[in-house]
């Protein structure tokens, strides 16, 4: 007779369990396409919103990093980034520090705005700074107008 190695107590799945068809094993297998994008130091990535143009984009930088407790080291830190991008094809590419957000993330726009090619572009350079938590377009939310029908409600 073979000796058990499992221990007393402990739940274990038979020998036809398949792993891959538990309710964790789907969701841990559908989780990386809908998480965000990660950079080199763990920053995350969001996903710019139709071909653009991106104009304005928001960072976080990570607590204790001279950017986030210094607010006046922010523009530097957009300028150095701007010049590490690598988005030659842009003249006289400028970020400008626009506010700092309630979340301690600041908003900076972009000029010229970006396509989309050169938006990710540039949130992959941000992603690779050790210093960012994320980096993310300023996707603005519009509403389309309400319609309403002919009939008037009265009440």
């Amino acid at each position: 007779m073979a000796a058990s190695t499992s221990k007393p107590g402990v739940d274990q799945p038979g020998p036809d369990a398949n792993p891959a068809r538990s309710p964790e094993a789907s969701t841990m297998e559908q989780a990386p396409s809908a998480a965000p994008k990660q950079g080199a130091h763990g920053a995350q990535v969001g996903a710019p919103v139709g071909n653009g143009p991106f104009g304005q984009f928001i960072v976080k930088y990570r607590d204790g990093t001279a950017p986030l407790t210094q607010q006046g080291a922010v523009q530097p830190r957009l300028d150095q980034t701007a010049g590490r991008a690598g988005l030659a094809n842009k003249s006289g590419l400028k970020l400008t520090w626009k506010h700092r957000m309630g979340i301690q993330a600041d908003v900076f726009s972009v000029s010229p705005a970006l396509d989309r090619a050169e938006a990710v572009r540039l949130m992959e350079t941000f992603a690779d700074d050790p210093d960012v938590q994320f980096i993310e377009p300023d996707n603005h939310i519009m509403l389309d107008p309400i319609i309403r029908g002919p009939a008037v409600i009265d009440k």
